[in-house]
């Protein structure tokens, strides 16, 4: 293969592969941390990326660095069965999906798993105590979740979930502040931070919809087409 060719290649796989996920190029370029005018250029066949860059666009696509760097191999042509909803929704990228879905549920499960492991620890260790701690410990759960949530997220769900993981992480965080120092007077004051803080984000938010002429809506699971 020479070099034009597998320009020419690379750039069509990375296009088709990018559509079938429902990317635009400004969203692949985030994941990767590039351009959007890199993605350009690469789709054109202008250039190619280096090695570790392939092998990254090869984890977001849920195929392998050959699939991407390779043509296609022809496929035998099959009868059109009713059951292509069923077929479409057991694809690499709905597997590929799934899987992340799971990954984050569990991690967030641990979370709490490790906050009622704790609590029973006080219920049996300290129960003078306990009472105040069980309340404490279940406000630090939520917001470990958020961030558990926020790094997944970060990592493999759209931009509309990362909104709404830094939101429970400024609110889950006030909350918790705000029952560990409630003694003290003026603590309520940290909801107002907290209000500070959310209106960026909720501006930032915005500021995307408008910048891709929809309002992004957070969808977790893998679309029937």
């Amino acid at each position: 293969m020479t070099e034009e060719n597998m320009r020419e290649t690379i750039a069509g796989n990375i296009a088709k592969y990018r559509k079938q996920l429902g990317m635009t190029q400004i969203d692949l370029s985030e994941k990767i941390n590039y351009s959007d005018k890199s993605i350009s250029k690469w789709e054109r066949g202008d250039g190619i990326p280096d090695v570790p860059t392939l092998v990254q666009l090869a984890e977001i696509f849920g195929i392998s660095v050959d699939e991407l760097i390779y043509p296609p191999k022809p496929q035998p042509e099959l009868p059109v069965e009713p059951e292509s909803d069923a077929k479409s929704a057991d694809s690499t990228y709905g597997r590929f999906r799934w899987k992340h879905f799971f990954i984050t549920l569990l991690s967030v499960a641990g979370v709490w798993l490790v906050a009622f492991l704790l609590i029973c620890l006080f219920q049996y260790l300290a129960p003078s105590v306990a009472d105040l701690w069980d309340g404490r410990v279940l406000c630090y759960a939520l917001a470990g979740s958020f961030v558990v949530f926020l790094i997944f997220s970060s990592l493999w769900w759209e931009r509309a979930w990362i909104f709404i993981a830094i939101t429970g992480i400024i609110w889950a965080g006030a909350l918790s502040v705000f029952v560990t120092f409630h003694t003290i007077s003026g603590a309520a004051v940290v909801f107002a931070l907290a209000g500070v803080l959310e209106l960026p984000v909720v501006l930032c938010y915005f500021w995307r919809c408008a910048a891709k002429h929809q309002w992004l809506i957070p969808y977790p699971f893998p679309r029937k087409k």
